[in-house]
C-alpha cells in the first residue's frame, strides 16, 4: 500500500520504507546510514560520501557540497558495446533517460531499480550492522530479445583523511594505491592524515587507516588515476573511459586517486548478472588480518548480514508501535523519528548540510532520549558520556570530536542544564535512581556522581543570574545565533529563564525521592519561586514573553517591535514549564498560533531581521526567514 503519496514518492512496506518515483525532487532526499563507525549518505540520484568514525576528519571518498547538482558520488556505469552507448546506474552524473526508476530509501540501505535500453538493473548499498564498511549489489537483466555485450565500470574519488581536502595537489601526494588479486581489490593508504588526531595537530603523521574496495567478481581492468580515467579538461559526462577498450591499470602514486573497476561479459535475452563489492576501511595494522574476513563475509555471508540488519531495525521499531487516525504520524513515531535519530543524528552525526561528526552536548543529549522507550541503557551511556566533558566548575563542552578527543568551551549558557533535563527524563521513564550514584570523571580531572553533576551544572546556572533575577544569555543560548547579546553578561535569557525554572522544580522533586536534606530541597523550591516571579514581573508585556534583553537593557521581543517581535521558546516553555497556566496559557498559544503556525511549519519568531545587527548576533546575517533568523528551525 502506498502511504501519504505525492508526486515524487510514497511510504512503502507499511511505512518502514520510502520509495521515490521521480528523482527530480525539491533537493536532494538522502538516506544517511551509519552503524556509528562506518557511514554512509546516498540520494536519490545516487550523489554521496562514505566516511569511517567521523564524517569531517576521516572522510573515505570525496564529494563535493552542492546541493544544487548533487553531482558527486560513487557512481557505476553500464556501457554497451555495440551500440557505443553509456548511461549511469542512477540518475547522477548522465541523467539517463530511464524507461521506469525508482529509488526506495529504507533502515541500513537503498536501493535503485532503473530499466533503459532494454536491460533492468537493481543497485543496492546497504551498511552491515558490525562492520566497518558498506555493501553493494549491482543486478543486471537483459530483458530484450538480443545478445547483449556490456562494460560495467565504477567511478569513486578517495580521500582519505580531513574533509574538506581544500589543497587538492598537496594532499593527492601523499595518497597511494596498489592492486590485490587475492581480493579483486583496489586497497589504498594515506601518508598524511592532516586531522587533529588525539590532539597532535601536526602534519606529521599517517593516516591510520587502510581502505579496501573490493569485488567478488575478478575485474578484467581497474584505474587508480583520475587523469587517466577522466581525460584533462573533460569531465564525469564525456569521460575517456567510456571511450577507452579497457583501462589502464595505473597503481602508485603523485596522482589524483579513485577506485575503478571494468568488467566486461555479454547476457543473453532473460539472462541476469549480478556483481557485488565492498568498500571499507580498518586499521592498518589490521588489514592483513582483515581482509579475508571481510571478503568472506561481505560475499559469502550476504544473506546472513542482510538478515541481521532487518532484525537490528525490526527489533528497535517493534518496541513501541501507534496505531493513530493519521498515518503521517503513524510512520514517524512507527519507524522514521527512530530511525533518522539513531542513524543520522546519534551514529552518523552528519548529512548533506552540516558534515560535521562532531558531539554536541545539548544536541545528542536530546536525540538519546530516543531510547527511552527503545532501550534507555543507550540513554544512559550517553549521559554518562556528556557528563564527562563538564569541568569541576559546572560548565561544559559545547562539542567535542572523536578522534581528535578535542572539545570547546563556549559562553552558550543553555547547555550545562541538558544534563539535568535528560537525567530527569530518564529517572522519570525508568525509576532508576541508583543511576545518580554512578561515578564520571570531570574532563579537569576528579569524578564524581551523576547527581554532583547535575547539581554543578544547576548551581552555575544559579551563579549565572542578572540583578533582576532572570538568567544570563551569556555568549547564547538554545538558539547560538543569539552570540551578541550578552557578551558582558548582563543580557538575559527570558527562555533560559523558563527552562531553568523546570529544571529547579524537577530537581528539588528529584532530591526528594532520593531522601536528600531538606533544606537542599527548599534552596532549590525557593530559587524557582524567585525565578518565576522575576520572569512574571520583568519577561514579560501583558504575557507576551520577550525573547531577551541586551547588555544595554534593549529588549528583544517586546510587542511591536519592527523585527523579532514574537519569539516562538519564549511562548511555549513558558506554558511547558508553568510559568503561566490556565487562561493564561490559552492566550499564549493564541497568539503562537496565530502569528507562527504556517502551512509549511512553525517559525522559530516574526518578523525576521533584515538588516545585520551587531548586539543581536549572527542569526541577523542570515537572509531572512532562514535558518535561525525566523526560519522553521
Amino acid at each position: 500500500m502506498r502511504i501519504l503519496e505525492n508526486k515524487y514518492g510514497y511510504f512503502s512496506d507499511g511505512g518502514r520504507t520510502y520509495t521515490i518515483k521521480d528523482w527530480r525532487t525539491p533537493k536532494p532526499w538522502i538516506n544517511v546510514i551509519s552503524n556509528g563507525t562506518w557511514g554512509v549518505t546516498i540520494s536519490q540520484t545516487g550523489g554521496g560520501y562514505s566516511w569511517h568514525t567521523h564524517a569531517m576528519f576521516n572522510r573515505i571518498t570525496r564529494w563535493n557540497q552542492d546541493i544544487i547538482q548533487d553531482n558527486y558520488g560513487k557512481y557505476f556505469f553500464l556501457r554497451d558495446n555495440d551500440k557505443k552507448e553509456v548511461f549511469s546506474l542512477t540518475p547522477q552524473p548522465l541523467k539517463p533517460d530511464f524507461e521506469s526508476y525508482s529509488c526506495v530509501h529504507g533502515p541500513g540501505f537503498t536501493e535503485f531499480n532503473v530499466k533503459i535500453h532494454g536491460v533492468e538493473i537493481k543497485t543496492l548499498v546497504f551498511v552491515p550492522t558490525a562492520l566497518a564498511c558498506e555493501i553493494w549489489e549491482i543486478e543486471i537483466k537483459n530483458a530484450s530479445k538480443k545478445t547483449k555485450n556490456l562494460t560495467l565500470l565504477n567511478y569513486m574519488e578517495l580521500l582519505l583523511g580531513a574533509f574538506p581536502d581544500w589543497h587538492r595537489e598537496f594532499t593527492k601526494t601523499f595518497i597511494t594505491t596498489e592492486y590485490s588479486p587475492q581480493y579483486n581489490a583496489i586497497v589504498a593508504n594515506n601518508k598524511l592524515w592532516t586531522a587533529p588526531v588525539d590532539g597532535d595537530s601536526s602534519w606529521n603523521k599517517d593516516w591510520q587507516y587502510t581502505a579496501f574496495f573490493m569485488s567478488d567478481t575478478r575485474p578484467d581492468h581497474y584505474e587508480c588515476d583520475k587523469e587517466k580515467f577522466i581525460g584533462q579538461y573533460n569531465d564525469i559526462s564525456t569521460a575517456a573511459a567510456f571511450k577507452a577498450k579497457k583501462l589502464t591499470g595505473t597503481t602508485g602514486t603523485g596522482f589524483d586517486q579513485i577506485a575503478a573497476m571494468q568488467f566486461n561479459f555479454s547476457l543473453e535475452p532473460g539472462e541476469s548478472k549480478k556483481i557485488s563489492f565492498c568498500l571499507g576501511a580498518v586499521k592498518k595494522e589490521e588489514f592483513k588480518k582483515s581482509a579475508p574476513v571481510y571478503f568472506k563475509k561481505a560475499f559469502k555471508e550476504t544473506a546472513k548480514l542482510k538478515k541481521e540488519l532487518n532484525d537490528h531495525w525490526s527489533e528497535i521499531f517493534d518496541k513501541l508501535k501507534v496505531k493513530t487516525p493519521d498515518p503521517a504520524v503513524d510512520v514517524l513515531i512507527n519507524y522514521w523519528l527512530k530511525y533518522q535519530t539513531i542513524s543520522c543524528r546519534l551514529l552518523g552525526r552528519t548529512a548533506y548540510y552540516q558534515c560535521g561528526g562532531a558531539f554536541g552536548f545539548r544536541d545528542q543529549l536530546q536525540d538519546s532520549q530516543i531510547y527511552l522507550t527503545l532501550d534507555p541503557e543507550k540513554t544512559r551511556k550517553q549521559i554518562e558520556e556528556h557528563a564527562s566533558h563538564q569541568k569541576k566548575d559546572g560548565t561544559v563542552q559545547h562539542w567535542w570530536h572523536p578522534i581528535a578527543n578535542e572539545g570547546h568551551f563556549t559562553g552558550i549558557t543553555d547547555n550545562l542544564l541538558w544534563l539535568a533535563f535528560v537525567s530527569f527524563n530518564y529517572l522519570n521513564e525508568t525509576c532508576d535512581f541508583d543511576f545518580l550514584k554512578t561515578r564520571a570523571a570531570f574532563i579537569d580531572g576528579g569524578s564524581a556522581t551523576i547527581l554532583d553533576h547535575i547539581l554543578k551544572a544547576v548551581d552555575k546556572a544559579l551563579e549565572r543570574m542578572s540583578r533582576r533575577g532572570l538568567s544570563l544569555i551569556g555568549d547564547g543560548d538554545w538558539n547560538d545565533g543569539l552570540n551578541a547579546v550578552g557578551p558582558k553578561w548582563k543580557g538575559e535569557s527570558i527562555w533560559l529563564s523558563h527552562f531553568l525554572y523546570g529544571i529547579l522544580n524537577d530537581l528539588a522533586a528529584v532530591l526528594k525521592k532520593t531522601g536528600h536534606h531538606a533544606a537542599q530541597i527548599k534552596k532549590y523550591e525557593a530559587e524557582a519561586e524567585k525565578l518565576k516571579k522575576a520572569v512574571l514581573k520583568h519577561g514579560h508585556e501583558n504575557f507576551h514573553f520577550y525573547c531577551a534583553t541586551k547588555d544595554n537593557g534593549d529588549i528583544i521581543g517586546a510587542p511591536g517591535a519592527k523585527e523579532c517581535e514574537l519569539y516562538l521558546n519564549s511562548q511555549t516553555w513558558a506554558v511547558i514549564n508553568g510559568i503561566v497556566d490556565g487562561d493564561t496559557a490559552k492566550k499564549v498559544m493564541a497568539a503562537v498560533k496565530k502569528r507562527l503556525y504556517k502551512d509549511y511549519g512553525i517559525l522559530l519568531f516574526t518578523p525576521a531581521f533584515s538588516v545585520a545587527d551587531k548586539s543581536v548576533g549572527y542569526l541577523t546575517r542570515y537572509a531572512p526567514a532562514v535558518r535561525e533568523n525566523g526560519g522553521v528551525y
